[in-house]
């Protein structure tokens, strides 16, 4: 009995020894994401134990690591003997400060302003006395969604399709695109019945365009360190103005088919005149040049019984003379032409 209550005094002396004189009150390592331009307050709050009280003031370090920066520790924040000092080279020493005038007050924390994307990196606070105790914090800084831009496409007429467009083209992505109807221009309501995801992720389809779909739709962008929006307002195009639609569509599709079609016509004339003129040269070649002189006009007759084509050509001087060509099995022969 002896023994063990000497064990029990032996382990109670050497107690002390074992607790930390340095105790940081935080909950393990932090993970932050934090959005460029923000400011941040790291905490590092702290306590001595009474076994630590003596002489040796309190040091106080705070270490950036980043995985770009390789070498010694960037100390870019530190206290000793009542005293700040900044470290150089980590572009940090204008925008962070101790949170407390006095850190040894059991408060180390520090405030960090005007975060950038290169300010990405692992934090550590070092309080040191007797012993040393450390706290890490991970900070990912990215920019939030630029301001989106919002449209529509497609026919506002009821019972057609549109497409609700929305795109950031900024910040850190992923992005998630959200939807929302709003209710008289405030808050935000469900969506109305006939809207799907498009295929893009900022697209919203709605079928059968109606008066329920019409109103104020606002489309959210967010990220992991904020969001923005924009809007749109959906309205039907007035009645009038959709027969006007049709009618203007109808209308269109005429004026083309009519164009097509005196296209044709013209490229069909065309030719014909080009065929008509061929055959004129060859009448007057079969004719033994008897039609010695051009022909002013040439044209083909309507005609044409027994694959006979016949053609007149009128010479500038009034006299008509009329040739008649036949073509048999490939071989051209001169006819004596019906009367005219």
């Amino acid at each position: 009995m002896a023994g063990h209550g000497a064990s029990l005094l032996l382990l109670l002396g050497l107690m002390p020894a074992f607790l930390l004189a340095v105790r940081i009150n935080s909950k393990g390592r932090e993970v932050l994401y934090l959005a460029k331009g923000d400011s941040v307050k790291l905490g590092c709050p702290y306590i001595l134990e009474p076994e630590d009280n003596g002489p040796q003031g309190v040091g106080i370090e705070w270490i950036q690591t980043t995985p770009e920066r390789t070498g010694p520790e960037n100390v870019f924040l530190s206290y000793h003997d009542h005293h700040v000092n900044y470290g150089s080279g980590s572009g940090l020493q204008d925008r962070v400060a101790f949170v407390q005038n006095d850190p040894s007050q059991y408060d180390a924390s520090i405030h960090l302003a005007d975060l950038q994307v290169s300010d990405t990196g692992t934090y550590k606070c070092r309080v040191k006395k007797n012993t040393v105790a450390v706290h890490e914090v991970i900070v990912t800084v990215q920019e939030k969604p630029a301001i989106p831009q919002c449209w529509t496409e497609g026919e506002l007429i009821e019972g057609s399709s549109i497409l609700l467009r929305c795109y950031s083209r900024g910040g850190t992505s992923p992005f998630a695109y959200h939807w929302t109807k709003l209710s008289d221009g405030y808050g935000g309501a469900h969506l109305p019945s006939g809207t799907i995801q498009g295929r893009s992720p900022g697209d919203l389809l709605i079928h059968s365009l109606s008066v329920v779909h019409t109103g104020v739709y606002q489309c959210r962008v967010t990220n992991r360190v904020g969001y923005s929006v924009c809007q749109l307002n959906l309205s039907l195009a007035p009645r009038g103005r959709q027969a006007g639609i049709i009618v203007g569509s109808i209308l269109g599709s005429l004026l083309l088919l009519s164009l097509l079609g005196l296209l044709i016509w013209a490229l069909i004339c065309r030719y014909r005149r080009k065929e008509c003129q061929r055959t004129c040269s060859d009448c007057r070649s079969s004719t033994g040049g008897t039609m010695t002189r051009a022909c002013n006009v040439c044209a083909h007759h309507s005609y044409s019984p027994h694959g006979i084509s016949y053609m007149q050509c009128q010479h500038g001087d009034g006299d008509e003379r009329a040739a008649a060509l036949m073509c048999n099995e490939g071989i051209r022969h001169q006819v004596t032409c019906p009367a005219l």
